[in-house]
């Protein structure tokens, strides 16, 4: 029995060494991070002297894609993918260089080239450190305005793939996850350098992370807490009008998918 539980013990190790010493990058050629953007629009209704709120949910995808070098550096590029999605470009086109990204001793590097964001520094971003181990601290910073400090307090393996654990500094989300190869809830940062208007008849867009993908292959999802999960087999719904399907990439379909995640009848699906 001792003997067994020997063995039981090695084969567990060795398999746990195998998924750390395969590091999955993040920053990959074709690496697709999906979101649902809620559309928020606040008309004022006279008649009864109140705001009333409409919702209305869009695909949107951020797209590592192609190659370019700044100020001496190598990048990858990041495309913002969509059919209805601009975030207020002058020119009003959903598809646009969102920002550089680039990859170094597991550390992820971000510069954004966004107009209409807070800031427009092309100031260079570190978002995430696969390198750290269990005790250490890293200060969550996507847009040099808010800070969120993160322990690391355990990484599992799951499926074959590194989810860290993280304690946080805020009470409003006292805990954070992040998968090797596809980030956290923030992804890149889509959510968090978003400058909502202050006008009371704008729409206001609301991005949430909801998958990562390299090609067909779908890395992981995440629920609206923004933690990991892996194998998705439920239904989620969220409230809307909108009777077409769209993958999560903006794509208007002419029929379900087999298997993905998709929106349809206002309705987001997983299978």
């Amino acid at each position: 029995m001792k003997k067994m539980l020997f063995l039981l013990f090695v084969l567990s190790s060795s398999l746990n060494l195998h998924a750390q010493d395969n590091y999955r990058p993040l920053v990959e050629e074709g690496k697709t991070f999906n979101y649902i953007v809620d559309d928020v629009h606040y008309e004022f209704d006279k008649e009864n002297n109140r705001m009333i709120r409409h919702d209305k949910y869009l695909p949107s995808s951020l797209v590592i894609k192609g190659d370019t070098v700044v100020d001496g550096i190598e990048y990858k590029k990041i495309m913002h993918e969509s059919e209805s999605v601009t975030y207020y470009n002058e020119d009003e086109n959903p598809n646009f260089l969102y920002g550089i990204i680039r990859e170094e001793n597991k550390k992820v590097y971000i510069r954004y080239f966004v107009e209409g964001f807070f800031f427009y520094e092309n100031k260079e971003f570190l978002i995430y450190d696969f390198g750290l181990n269990v005790g250490d601290c890293f200060v969550e910073d996507f847009n040099g305005l808010f800070t969120t400090t993160l322990k690391l307090e355990s990484i599992e393996v799951k499926d074959g793939k590194r989810i860290f654990n993280f304690s946080t500094n805020n009470n409003q989300s006292p805990t954070r996850q992040w998968m090797e190869g596809a980030g956290g809830r923030y992804a890149l940062g889509l959510e968090e350098i978003w400058d909502i208007p202050t006008c009371i008849e704008c729409d206001w867009l609301y991005p949430q992370y909801q998958s990562c993908y390299i090609g067909d292959d779908c890395l992981c999802t995440f629920d609206e807490n923004g933690n990991v999960v892996l194998g998705v087999e439920v239904i989620k719904t969220i409230d809307g009008k909108d009777d077409s399907i769209y993958d999560l990439q903006g794509r208007r379909l002419n029929a379900e998918p087999e298997r993905g995640l998709y929106i349809k009848d206002g309705k987001k699906i997983a299978k």
